[in-house]
């Protein structure tokens, strides 16, 4: 059945005006599908992986967590939104708001979470990244030891992901949505051809939400798929402890000094 419903729907593009069809069809599920299932990869991975067991953990890891996405959320889809439709000639100063906004994002979070720079860093910004980044980066190792370049790497993987990513790619959503509502693409700007062509994107939109929508239960996997994500846990445990024992440390040379 799919091998038939395929070879029906491709053969729409053999025809005479098959390739002005694959034309709009390509640039509609560039721009309506690919794009936008590129930002929820990068929400599921940096914003919803790992959120509530990181929330559950403390009420400041909760309000911490809040301000940040709150913080980052808005401004970013406001600033691309009207960046884009409305002061599209000063698209830099857009891009100059979103550093700022995104910087006292952070300020704000780690006011609000009580934390030492360290754990905050790797517990509320890069909450789901580094459990992932750190999961590949190790597996350079064979005895899953530390190598100075892990760090930048898991920097470099968090940020781009969490805070980069989304804002290109809502950039890039708005400014396709833009100019299709200014000049439609295409040679054929009117008639059947690009109707059709639009149905492609609701096709794949149900092809990829109906399966997600559909599931309640997660999937079964034959391994320890916790294991698998260790390297982060190892990592967060021995911060941990080299924290607290810096403050015992401290908590000794106060005494040493008022003695």
């Amino acid at each position: 059945m799919i091998c038939t419903v395929g070879f029906l729907i491709s053969s729409l593009f053999c025809s005479n005006w098959g390739w002005v069809l694959f034309d709009l069809v390509d640039h509609y599920i560039s721009s309506y599908i690919v794009l936008p299932v590129g930002l929820c990869q990068c929400i599921a991975v940096g914003w919803i992986f790992e959120r509530k067991k990181t929330a559950s953990r403390s009420p400041a890891h909760a309000k911490s967590m809040r301000a940040l996405t709150f913080m980052y959320w808005f401004p970013t889809c406001a600033i691309t939104f009207y960046f884009t439709f409305g002061f599209e000639e000063a698209k830099i100063w857009g891009v100059i708001a979103l550093v700022v906004t995104t910087l006292m994002a952070f300020i704000v979070s780690f006011k609000l979470s009580d934390m030492p720079l360290n754990i905050w860093y790797h517990e509320i910004v890069l909450c789901g990244t580094d459990k992932i980044a750190m999961s590949i980066s190790i597996l350079s190792n064979a005895d899953q030891s530390r190598s100075w370049w892990m760090l930048p790497f898991e920097a470099y993987f968090g940020f781009l992901i969490k805070f980069v990513n989304p804002a290109c790619l809502l950039f890039f959503i708005f400014e396709s949505l833009k100019s299709d509502l200014t000049t439609p693409f295409g040679i054929v700007t009117d008639g059947w051809l690009p109707v059709t062509a639009s149905m492609f994107v609701f096709v794949a939109i149900i092809i990829i939400f109906a399966p997600m929508l559909a599931c309640d239960y997660p999937e079964n996997f034959t391994h320890n798929v916790e294991k698998e994500f260790s390297a982060d846990d190892i990592f967060e445990n021995k911060a941990k402890i080299a924290h607290k024992m810096r403050k015992k440390l401290n908590k000794m040379k106060a005494g040493k000094t008022t003695n």
